[in-house]
């Protein structure tokens, strides 16, 4: 895994095409090739895709990633054909050709448009579908670059490859760590960077998240490596630091304004974070 967690960091994404499409049975979607790395993004519809021996299913939300050259089938519901965000990038070096499929070799094949592959490791780790319908954010930024991709604007090449760079790297985090994140946790988290002041009953996160208490915890845990209750005093102390480095505020108005009772005991987490108290931060 580490590996290629590493090797993942040496990718250099550009893309080939990107486009919004609507698949129906057609021939050509049940007997495919790609020359180059293939995302599809499902964004309506249901129906599988068969490719090395397996079958995935495919609905709304769902992410399928195709390494290059990996023969490949569409099965669509007549009743609810799919359509999705589809993007053909290459990885390490970028090709000067919008043709991204073949589907008949070796007849239509072309051995100068395939994807130069440094790893493939690192493609192979990535095959397959992910759910992402829990992580909204990554959808959006997913359809983005497509909608940049589009688009004349200064810098695009670097804005987009920029963009796909970081959008695959959380992708790795997703499919290959188990720091994974979960949005019922996120939603927690959100609150307490929003309102680090509050002292919301523990029973309140749990109802938010609709988990059991140990469930919960070990979520939480797995996520972050702390504990709840770590991770809001982490959240506490660096923006104290940040308040009484950037304004004017006292500390005991620091204090209060984070839910501290005791300025003495603010201070004393305070230097045990830091290793100063915030007095003599605030003298710097």
């Amino acid at each position: 895994m580490m590996h290629e967690m590493s090797s993942m960091a040496t990718i250099k994404p550009s893309i080939r095409a990107a486009h919004y499409y609507s698949y129906s049975g057609r021939v050509k979607e049940r007997n495919r090739f790609g020359y180059c790395c293939a995302f599809h993004l499902i964004d309506k519809g249901m129906g599988t895709i068969h490719m090395n021996g397996r079958s995935y299913p495919l609905r709304k939300g769902t992410l399928l990633f195709i390494p290059p050259g990996v023969n490949h089938s569409f099965n669509i519901s007549e009743s609810q054909p799919i359509s999705a965000y589809d993007m053909y990038c290459d990885f390490y070096s970028k090709k000067q050709t919008l043709i991204h499929l073949y589907f008949d070799p070796p007849r239509d094949y072309d051995e100068d448009l395939m994807s130069v592959v440094e790893d493939k490791k690192v493609l192979n780790s990535l095959m397959g579908v992910i759910q992402l319908s829990g992580y909204p954010e990554m959808i959006q930024t997913f359809i983005q670059i497509i909608r940049l991709n589009r688009v004349a604007i200064h810098f695009k090449d670097e804005i987009v490859n920029s963009l796909l760079y970081s959008w695959i790297l959380q992708l790795a985090n997703l499919k290959l760590s188990d720091n994974i994140p979960d949005y019922r946790i996120q939603k927690i988290i959100d609150l307490m960077e929003q309102f680090p002041g509050g002292h919301p009953p523990y029973q309140h996160w749990l109802e938010l998240c609709q988990l059991k208490k140990s469930q919960f915890y070990s979520l939480f845990k797995q996520m972050t490596g702390l504990s709840p209750n770590e991770y809001l005093v982490r959240i506490k102390m660096h923006r104290a630091y940040a308040m009484i480095h950037e304004t004017d505020q006292s500390i005991t108005s620091v204090a209060e304004s984070l839910g501290y009772s005791s300025i003495h005991y603010f201070s004393k987490q305070f230097s045990d974070y830091f290793g100063l108290p915030p007095s003599e931060l605030r003298k710097k």
